[in-house]
C-alpha cells in the first residue's frame, strides 16, 4: 500500500516504478565519497529542495511521489553531510506559499511530514549520532499530529549539538521576520529588549529569528533551477544569508546523488570569500 494523490494507490503500474526508483535513490546514497569539508569555512549548508513534482513526472510517475523520493535524498544528505564533517543542515521543504496549493498535496505532504518525523529509523539515526532537530518556521498551521512529532523529535534530541538538522517547514522568510519584529515588541513591552542596541549591534536582530542560536548558513543551494530561468531565492532565511554563498542547480532535488552535491560544496570551499573586505 502506498498513500497516493487518491487516498490509496495499491496497483502495480504505479508501486513497482516508484519502488524501483526509490531503491534507486537509496543505492545512489550508499557510497558517499571521501571528503572532509573545513568547519571554518563550510559549518552550515541550506538546501532549498525545488523540484519534486517535476522529477515525478520524468517519471509518468503521480507528482505527489516526487515528495517521497526527496524525503529518501534528505536521509542521504544527511549521512553525507556527517560523513563530510558538515555540522549543520538545513531544508527548506515547504513553505508558508505552499499552503495555497491542491488540498490533496497539502494532505499527501503532511502525512509524509508525520511519517518522516515518528519514523523510528529516522529517530534512531538521530539520536545515535547526537543530531539536534530543530523546526523552523510556524507551527500553528500545522495539525496537532505534526506538531506534536515535531516537538518530539525535538525534545528527545535537545542535549545533542555534535550535529544539526533543521527541517523549515511551513517557513517564509517575510513570516520569520514579521514574527521576529513581533518577539522584539514583546520584549520590549516587558522591558527585557531596548531597540537602542541596534545603534551598535544591529546583528541583535539575529537573535529573534528561527535560529537564533545557530551558525549562520555558509551555503545554499537551490536545486531545480531550469535553464535561461532567472534565478531566485523565495525570501529563504534573508537576514541569516546576507553574506552566504548561492548555488543554483539545474538538477531536480531527488536526482541529487552524492557526486553532484560534492561538486558546489568543492567550488565553494576553494572560492575566495572577501565579505566587503
Amino acid at each position: 500500500m502506498i498513500i497516493g494523490s487518491k487516498e490509496v494507490v495499491d496497483s502495480q503500474e504505479v508501486s513497482q516504478p516508484l519502488e524501483g526508483w526509490l531503491g534507486e535513490i537509496k543505492f545512489n546514497w550508499q557510497s558517499i565519497p571521501e571528503f572532509e569539508a573545513d568547519p571554518e569555512r563550510l559549518g552550515h549548508l541550506a538546501i532549498i529542495c525545488d523540484g519534486n513534482r517535476r522529477a515525478a513526472r520524468e517519471r509518468v510517475l503521480d507528482p505527489y511521489f516526487g515528495h517521497r523520493a526527496g524525503v529518501e535524498v534528505i536521509k542521504g544528505i544527511l549521512r553525507a553531510g556527517r560523513e563530510w564533517n558538515i555540522n549543520t543542515l538545513t531544508f527548506w521543504v515547504w513553505s508558508t506559499e505552499n499552503w495555497g496549493r491542491e488540498n490533496e498535496q497539502v494532505k499527501f505532504v503532511m502525512n509524509l511530514a508525520a511519517q518522516y518525523f515518528r519514523d523510528e529509523g529516522v529517530i534512531k539515526e538521530l539520536t545515535e549520532n547526537e543530531v539536534r532537530f530543530t523546526h523552523f518556521g510556524r507551527k500553528d498551521k500545522l495539525n496537532p499530529e505534526i506538531r506534536e512529532a515535531i516537538e518530539d523529535l525535538e525534545n528527545q534530541t535537545v542535549d545533542f549539538d555534535r550535529f544539526r538538522l533543521n527541517m523549515a517547514m511551513d517557513y517564509g522568510g517575510l513570516d520569520e521576520t514579521a514574527r521576529a519584529v513581533g518577539k522584539m515588541f514583546a520584549d520590549f513591552k516587558r522591558g527585557t529588549f531596548n531597540p537602542e542596541i541596534f545603534k551598535t549591534t544591529p546583528q541583535a536582530i539575529l537573535g529573534f529569528l528561527d535560529s537564533a542560536d545557530q551558525a549562520l548558513p555558509d551555503l545554499v543551494i537551490r536545486t531545480g533551477t531550469k535553464e535561461g530561468e532567472i534565478p531566485h531565492t523565495s525570501g529563504f532565511m534573508p537576514l541569516q544569508t546576507a553574506y552566504s554563498g548561492w548555488v543554483f542547480l539545474p538538477d531536480l532535488f531527488p536526482n541529487l546523488t552524492p557526486q553532484v552535491l560534492l561538486g558546489p560544496i568543492k567550488n565553494f570551499l576553494e572560492y575566495e570569500r572577501r565579505l566587503g573586505k
